[in-house]
Formats: structure tokens, C-alpha cells, sequence
């Protein structure tokens, strides 16, 4: 016979050992009682240790799906991270990585131009190795080229059903945890379900005939925010028409469904656990969208911003999401323009303006680059007296050759790295880094773009002075 879903065999056995588990422990009570004169004595520290223990154990809580969904999302974003380091750290030691990345996948005429890629390949590192220079906030999950090894991305459907599964084995184990830390003896034949009331979340028990084990078990698990916990995992793995619950048998809960289908609905409720992350695995991102430069960014004909490469780094932040660089442009944006809007009267086309504007943002590093020429000039003296290939040679035994005489082993390896970078870099007639902070120490380091349009801001209102002093 069945009742409520649970055979009489289990409620029989359930009930006869807990009767015998009850009656071992009151006889222990007892016994414990009458030989209190052969207490061993604990220390008062060791008992708030233990005490303290115990609670621990009695209070542990429900791991949530929001915070194992983050897991997961950390963990696919590494492995793009991975997938594009040795390139994210080779973009880094040039002047403006934004440019080196344009010119390798959106610049057909730069050398640096990645003709052997295809143009999707070229479009996904476009805008992963963009973002990565913001610090990888927008990484997208569905890159095939990151994922090849895995076979095919992971999307939001799979990622979802991973969290779902470590939930559950999270919540099993704290089910344990709690037991043992309010000493609760539950037979190992015992069977019973857990469900949540969603007006306040309380757990409730159903299936074992001891009300006692019962209140016991819902006491104990009703603490903090295990219910919330439970019912919102709950809403995710309970198949479609079911009530929400989950079976405990043979001392486990029931395993989550893997080969279960997520419908609309249930991935609509993944996306409002996850919070903004669950945007990672977008099925709609389309790294190659462009339709949307002028419209959204609204770029003035007359802005000295207004470059290819410029819109299609805008364009990236938009797909990608990255509000915070679309800000930093519109702002330099509006400075301009402003500045242009105010002076009509002395510059009509504000020609004179941009002209101003571009010269002074290009003076630093203009400066920059003669200063590190200068640094380097006797190492680069040296590497030219010998034939070109031994040039090079030289450059590396000081710089990659441990084992040579000539090896510098008084520069760390930071400092190593850049000389050999910005000495081949002299010795071939490639462009030097303008990232270089050894080189530019003696002139207050590297400066930032955003330094550079401050300045270079300055120059245009002065020259807007000049002109209007003229008149």
C-alpha cells in the first residue's frame, strides 16, 4: 500500500527504527547521568571551540543558483580569457592597444593584418580582445574559437543546467551538515519530500508518518535563507506540471534531471536568478553588426573622433555592452564640439580647431618616442655595429639567454622583456611601444589617452584665444 507516495514498508521501518533510535538515546541520557562523577573535563576553550563548531554546522544554508550561475560564468569567461592571453599581453606593449587591435582585424592595409583568419574569427577577436583591455566585463560564451576544444560553446541553456547541478549536490551536502549538527538520525531507509510555500518560504516535509522527525527536520532546515534557496532552485529543475519539490531517498536528494529541456519559461526565471550575467550567453550577439554606428553614437560629420576605427571600437562596445567607453567617448565628443560651437565666429568649420585638437594629441607621444629613442641609443649603437642577423643574436643573448655571458641578469624580467621588444624593434624598423615605462621614468612614465586629450584640449582653447586676440 501507498500513501502520499511513500510505500508502507517505508513508513513502517522508518517509524520502528526511530523508536529504537529514541529509546538507545534516552537509555544514554540516563546512564550519562548517573556516572556524571566519571566526567572527563573539558577546557573552557576547547568547549567554545566545540560549541562553536557545532553551530556551524547546525546553520549552515542553501547555496543560491545566482551564486553558483557567477561560478560558472567566471569559469567560461578563463577559458576566453585564456584562449586570447599571449595576444591580450602583445596588444599591451604597444602605445594604443585599441589601434594594434584594429589594424590586426578590421585594417586590411596595416602589415600587422590578419589575412589568414577568417573574417568571423577576425570579428570575435576583435571585440573579445577590445573588451579585455577594460578588463573583460562583456566577454561573450557563444565564441566558437575559444570553445573548439570543447566541441561547441556553451550556451545559456547549458551553463544554467551546470549551475543547477552543483546546487543540488550543494544543498545535499549542507542537508547532511545540518543533520549531523543538530543530531538528527534519519534511518538510511527513509523516504520523504521537500517543498517550499512561496508566501513565506517556510520548508515543509511530506511522506514520514514520526512527527517528531519531522518538525525535527523542518526546524532545523527553516534558518536564514534556505527556503528562498530552495524554492528558487526548485523553479529551475522541477519538470513542467509537476509541483515544486524534490525527493530525499537512500539518504540523498533526488539528481537533477540533465536530459530535461528548458522551455521559455524556465529560462526566463534563469535570466531573472542571474542577474545581468546571463547576458554572456546571448544568442543574439552578432560580432560583425554594424548598423548601428551613426544611429546610436550619433557621430557629428565635423568630430575629430570621427574615424573608422573609431566607430567600429564604438560599434564593439555597443554589441559587446560596455557603456562606460561609450561615455568616455561621447564626453571627448561634446568637448569638442562645444569648443567649436563657441568659437563659429573665429574658426566657421572649426578646421582650425581639429587641426589644433589632432597636432596636440598626437605631440605626446611624439615626445614619448624620441625619449625612448633616446634611451636605448647606445644599446642600439652596439647591436648595429655587428652584421644584422648577429644583431639580432646579440639582442637576445642579453635579454632571452640565461646561459650567455652577456645575460642581464640585474633587470628583471619586466625589464628585460621590454628591451628586447623596443631593441629588435629599433634594429628592424618596427614601431616601438610607447608603454614603456623605464624608458619614459625619467619624464613622469606613460601617459593616458585621457591625459592626452586634456592637453591637447588646453592647446585648442588657447589657440581660440590667439585668434580672437587677433581680430
Amino acid at each position: 500500500m501507498i500513501v502520499n507516495g511513500i510505500p508502507s514498508s517505508y513508513r513502517t521501518a522508518t517509524t520502528d527504527s526511530v523508536s529504537k533510535a529514541k529509546a538507545s538515546k534516552r537509555k544514554a541520557d540516563i546512564s550519562a547521568s548517573a556516572n556524571a562523577q566519571d566526567e572527563v573535563v573539558i577546557s573552557g576553550q576547547a568547549q567554545i571551540d566545540a560549541a562553536s563548531e557545532k553551530q556551524a554546522r547546525s546553520t549552515t544554508t542553501f547555496t543560491s543558483f545566482a551564486v553558483e550561475f557567477s561560478r560558472i560564468t567566471r569559469n567560461d569567461a578563463d577559458v576566453i580569457r585564456e584562449h586570447y592571453a599571449a595576444e591580450h599581453e602583445e596588444n599591451l606593449t604597444y602605445d594604443s592597444p585599441s589601434t594594434h587591435i584594429w589594424n590586426k582585424y578590421k585594417n586590411p592595409d596595416s602589415p600587422d593584418f590578419r589575412a589568414g583568419m577568417s573574417e568571423n574569427e577576425r570579428a570575435w577577436a576583435y571585440d573579445q580582445e577590445l573588451d579585455l583591455l577594460s578588463g573583460g566585463k562583456h566577454l561573450q560564451m557563444g565564441n566558437p574559437y575559444a570553445f573548439a576544444s570543447a566541441g561547441s560553446p556553451p550556451t545559456l541553456s547549458s551553463a544554467a543546467m551546470r549551475a543547477n547541478q552543483v546546487c543540488r549536490e550543494q544543498i545535499d551536502q549542507s542537508i547532511q551538515d545540518i543533520f549531523d549538527g543538530n543530531e538528527i538520525e534519519v534511518p538510511a531507509d527513509a523516504s520523504f519530500r521537500l517543498t517550499v510555500d512561496q508566501s513565506d518560504y517556510s520548508i515543509h516535509v511530506t511522506g514520514l508518518e514520526d512527527e517528531e522527525l519531522t518538525e525535527a527536520i523542518e526546524q532545523a532546515l527553516n534558518r536564514g535563507e534556505n527556503g528562498k534557496n530552495l524554492y528558487d532552485h526548485l523553479k529551475l529543475t522541477t519538470p513542467d506540471g509537476e509541483a515544486l519539490g524534490v525527493d530525499y531517498v537512500n539518504g540523498h536528494l533526488a539528481e537533477v534531471d540533465t536530459q530535461r529541456e528548458m522551455d521559455d519559461r524556465t529560462l526566463s526565471e534563469v535570466k531573472k536568478q542571474a542577474g545581468p550575467t546571463w547576458a554572456r550567453y546571448s544568442s543574439t550577439y552578432d560580432p560583425q553588426q554594424e548598423a548601428m554606428n551613426e544611429k546610436i553614437l550619433s557621430l557629428t560629420p565635423d568630430s575629430p573622433l570621427n574615424t573608422q576605427e573609431n566607430k567600429d571600437r564604438m560599434s564593439a562596445a555597443v554589441r559587446v555592452g560596455a557603456p562606460e567607453i561609450i561615455a568616455e567617448f561621447r564626453t571627448r565628443q561634446q568637448d569638442m564640439n562645444l569648443v567649436i560651437n563657441q568659437n563659429r565666429d573665429i574658426d566657421p568649420d572649426g578646421s582650425i580647431a581639429l587641426k589644433t585638437y589632432m597636432r596636440a594629441y598626437a605631440q605626446p607621444a611624439v615626445n614619448a618616442r624620441k625619449t625612448i629613442e633616446g634611451y636605448y641609443a647606445e644599446a642600439h649603437a652596439e647591436n648595429s655595429s655587428y652584421p644584422f642577423l648577429q644583431g639580432l643574436e646579440h639582442i637576445a643573448e642579453k635579454y632571452k639567454r640565461p646561459d650567455s655571458g652577456i645575460f642581464r641578469s640585474d633587470l628583471t624580467k619586466a625589464q628585460r622583456d621590454m628591451a628586447y621588444r623596443q631593441e629588435r624593434a629599433l634594429l628592424t624598423g618596427a614601431r616601438l611601444t610607447l608603454l614603456d615605462p623605464y624608458a619614459l621614468a625619467s619624464v613622469g612614465g606613460v601617459q593616458t589617452a585621457q591625459a592626452s586629450h586634456q592637453s591637447a584640449m588646453q592647446a585648442v582653447l588657447e589657440k581660440m584665444n590667439e585668434l580672437r586676440n587677433q581680430r
